[in-house]
């Protein structure tokens, strides 16, 4: 029995773990009507398209790692490596309660030279990942290796997300984490 009345966010969410376990362009609106237990032309009372729905979903992941992830990055009252840490602690508990990895990941390799406004999104998201992770560096080192190592440092993570999900084994994240923490002794 399909439900009377729920709001966008609900939709959002529901949105997310289907995307996130299908993909992109596996889902259909008909896997989120029947995800969030609506006709599936009532989702087109909230989102006008697939792609209007995954750019709701992107929005509501950047915003939840820039309130909950990033922040802490540009916190003083933090040391350095405390910093990485929690980085590395909230990442890890985002990509070990998902068997999907990372949806920004997934999405990229998706959507990338076939929906650009999609693309543009997932790049918005990794760019602030990587300043994030560059302030933190630019405390010890000068700002182009800082900004090399906050990339190389992200590529190392949304590697290790992929071997972590071919191998079914989270210690390649555990450990990709263990390597960024440390560069900054």
């Amino acid at each position: 029995m399909p439900k009377q009345k729920v709001d966008e966010r609900y939709v959002v969410k529901q949105s997310l773990k289907v995307f996130r376990s299908k993909g992109y362009n596996h889902t259909s609106m008909q896997d989120i009507a029947d995800a969030c237990e609506l006709q599936k032309g009532s989702l087109y009372h909230y989102f006008k398209s697939k792609e209007a729905l995954m750019h709701a979903v992107i929005e509501y992941m950047h915003t939840y790692f820039t309130r909950e992830a990033f922040k802490h990055a540009y916190d003083e009252t933090l040391g350095n490596k405390q910093k990485l840490q929690i980085l590395a602690d909230i990442c890890e508990t985002q990509y070990f309660t998902s068997e999907s990895g990372c949806l920004f990941g997934n999405l990229a390799l998706e959507t990338a030279g076939t929906i650009p406004e999609l693309s543009s999104m997932v790049k918005d998201f990794f760019t602030e990942w990587v300043n994030a992770l560059q302030h933190i560096f630019s405390s010890k080192f000068d700002a182009a290796t800082a900004q090399t190592m906050a990339q190389d440092s992200l590529a190392e993570i949304e590697g290790a997300v992929m071997m972590m999900r071919i191998f079914n084994d989270r210690n390649y994240l555990r450990r990709a984490n263990a390597r960024i923490v440390a560069k900054i002794d």
